[in-house]
């Protein structure tokens, strides 16, 4: 029997990753940059793995149900919320549910998050294929979808409750450009009216992820979540802000915190877009609203807590931003933070008052609310980007930790106070800026910096600029963390940090040797509940860190990124963004941005490849892992790129070029 088992679970599988994954998608060649650059053999193990263990734990599930009278699915009619059974705790065979996180039903999304200058280039997801896992799957024959909706899961998988939220979140994300009623024509059209969407229900949907990314799956929408009532009432509040896993009475079997960042560390291109769900102020049957203690913080489970995703909140919708007070929260949006003080949610979006399609009709409309309607907006921003990206980088895309990091980089103030907190993340999704900042790293006038480095064991990297205008300077990193371990410790809020490489960026003002520090927010509770969330200071729990430095003067500044500890597995791949340096880059620093050293590995020389004479009067110094230096020599020929290393020992080091104030490092390996 279990060999049976196993034969078709592979079949299944099979299945999942070559049903049609290239039409109306990106390339085939960028699909395949996507996956030289992916571990697909992990997925494809993940991938297999999960389908087994979420088709085991859902029968499982169900009998248990069956057997104590409950609903395998039911449909909240006051809120239009669906339900449907998802796993259960195996301690004490308490069943649980996932849930659609729509509420019952002032500028539009697109104007929210500032689509708009994307549409007017004519970025509009052309070519682009976007995911949607839901409680159903979008209704295909909407005349607003044109036939781009690929169908993954036999419809009839699942009731139509989950079909309507399914629909109108995909209509956020790909209706044509005139999707509306008579009178109406154009209102909800979708932040990627040109994109593919492939639709596919809840059910195995981290399997399901796995397997589409490794197939180059670029960005996808998760508008779901588990019952955090149900949670409350059998679990009680120390799930809440958990980094999940494996563990006793948490032991959800699939779905957890770790299971996510699995997935995404192997799929470096792959972003996943979570709503934070909207359980703020809902009272369980123990009375007062969940975690009262908190008033509504500390609110996020599961998928909400994983480290390499994006979670987002819901705000009503903004015409046009001036200025944080734009900005307003809904009643109903989790707010974070982690139970180790991380940023989350990430990030915040129209989800009030949201006009979308419907599946009551192949021309049916419907307004919602919701988280759920407030992650589709950004899942599709991000497409744009990608989109725009390729363009102007030889149809390569974005690393997810480029994404995010550019996220946080250009997103728009929220709260009361400048810089991230626990109710909007790092403010309103910016997608205009965001273009910006991709347009402006390319072509002669270069004045932003977007870059995908490699940081090794004991390396630094350092990168030198002259500010010649007294204004704002912002410098952000992100990287894919290694999934965390998740703690046995079943007390409520536990501080446990999922960070596992501990990267960080400081920009240095040179001249009088001030240094700037990454936002973090206060680790503590009672200064939250004060209104007063976050602080700038050594972030250690983040893998995002961004500096802020408002109207810095004009001088000669650092951007330095190093790391504590022990690098898992030796290295880490990060995103670094820089605005606010300064006018277009000088002739020598776009030349050392091409510029490269061979052999690497190198023996008794290396030599800069250098075609012209802009490196003459460059200083070349090489430093060993503690910083000592070894060599250092003047370019004062064209003949003298070539560095003698013939009297150095084995090891790794550090070779940097300065020309005028521009500089670059290389780690090279002898």
């Amino acid at each position: 029997y279990l060999n049976k088992m196993k034969n078709k679970i592979t079949k299944l599988f099979i299945v999942l990753m070559l049903s049609g994954y290239a039409a109306n998608a990106q390339t085939e060649s960028q699909l395949e940059f996507i996956k030289e650059n992916s571990n697909v053999i992990e997925l494809n193990n993940i991938a297999k793995e999960r389908l087994e263990r979420s088709e085991s734990n859902r029968k499982k599930a169900e009998e248990i149900a069956k057997a104590k009278g409950l609903p395998l699915s039911k449909l909240d009619k006051e809120t239009g919320e669906y339900y449907e059974v998802y796993t259960y705790s195996p301690l004490d065979n308490e069943v649980f549910y996932r849930k659609t996180f729509n509420n019952s039903p002032n500028g539009g999304s697109i104007q929210t998050i500032k689509v708009g200058y994307l549409h007017s280039i004519d970025i509009k997801g052309q070519n682009m294929l976007i995911g949607e896992w839901d409680g159903g799957i979008a209704h295909s024959t909407h005349t607003a979808f044109g036939g781009r909706v690929q169908v993954r899961n036999t419809p009839g998988s699942v009731t139509s409750n989950g079909t309507f939220h399914a629909t109108h979140v995909a209509g956020t994300m790909i209706a044509s450009e005139n999707a509306g009623e008579p009178g109406k024509v154009g209102q909800a059209k979708g932040m990627a009216p040109m994109a593919a969407l492939a639709s596919w229900n809840w059910q195995n949907d981290d399997s399901e992820m796995a397997a589409a990314a490794g197939q180059g799956l670029l960005v996808s929408n998760h508008s779901y979540g588990l019952d955090n009532v149900a949670l409350n009432s059998s679990i009680g509040v120390r799930i809440f802000g958990r980094y999940t896993g494996n563990y006793t009475k948490t032991n959800f079997g699939i779905g957890t915190s770790k299971d996510l960042d699995l997935i995404l560390n192997a799929a470096p291109y792959y972003t996943s877009v979570w709503a934070a769900g909207n359980d703020r102020n809902l009272s369980p049957a123990q009375g007062g609203p969940l975690n009262n203690n908190f008033g509504g913080r500390d609110l996020l489970v599961n998928e909400g807590t994983a480290k390499n995703n994006i979670v987002v909140a819901a705000v009503n919708g903004v015409q046009t931003y001036s200025s944080p007070s734009s900005v307003v929260m809904s009643d109903f949006s989790n707010w974070g933070p982690t139970d180790d003080f991380r940023i989350k949610p990430d990030i915040s979006a129209k989800g009030v008052a949201v006009y979308s399609t419907s599946d009551s009709g192949n021309n049916g409309y419907a307004i919602a609310q919701g988280t759920s309607m407030a992650a589709p907006s950004i899942t599709g921003a991000i497409s744009l980007w990608q989109q725009l990206y390729s363009t102007k980088n030889n149809n390569t895309f974005m690393r997810s930790s480029t994404v995010r990091a550019l996220m946080a980089h250009t997103a728009m103030e929220a709260g009361g106070q400048v810089g991230p907190d626990y109710m909007y993340g790092w403010g309103l999704f910016n997608s205009e800026g965001g273009a910006l900042v991709i347009e402006n790293n390319s072509g002669v006038t270069k004045t932003s910096l977007i870059e995908e480095n490699q940081l090794m064991q004991g390396q630094f990297y350092e990168f030198d600029f002259n500010k010649e205008v007294a204004g704002d300077i912002t410098a952000t990193i992100a990287w894919n963390d290694p999934a965390g371990e998740e703690t046995t410790n079943t007390t409520a809020n536990f501080f446990h940090v999922a960070l596992v490489n501990d990267l960080d960026i400081k920009v240095i003002n040179v001249d009088n040797n001030t240094e700037y520090f990454p936002y973090r927010l206060k680790n503590n509770w009672a200064s939250m509940q004060a209104g007063s969330s976050n602080e700038q200071g050594d972030n250690t729990v983040d893998n995002i860190e961004k500096i802020y430095i408002p109207s810095a003067p004009v001088g000669n500044y650092k951007v330095r990124v190093n790391h504590k500890g022990t690098l898992k597995a030796g290295s880490q791949i990060y995103s670094l963004i820089l605005t606010g340096h300064g006018g277009p880059l000088s002739v020598e620093q776009k030349y050392l941005e091409k510029l490269n050293v061979y052999p690497n590995p190198f023996n008794d020389y290396v030599i800069i490849n250098n075609s012209q004479d802009v490196l003459l009067g460059a200083s070349v110094n090489i430093y060993d892992i503690s910083g000592k230096l070894i060599v250092s020599k003047n370019i004062d020929t064209p003949d003298n790129y070539k560095i003698d290393t013939s009297f150095m020992s084995n090891g790794v080091y550090i070779l940097n070029i300065d020309i005028k104030g521009a500089s670059k490092s290389f780690k090279i390996v002898k």
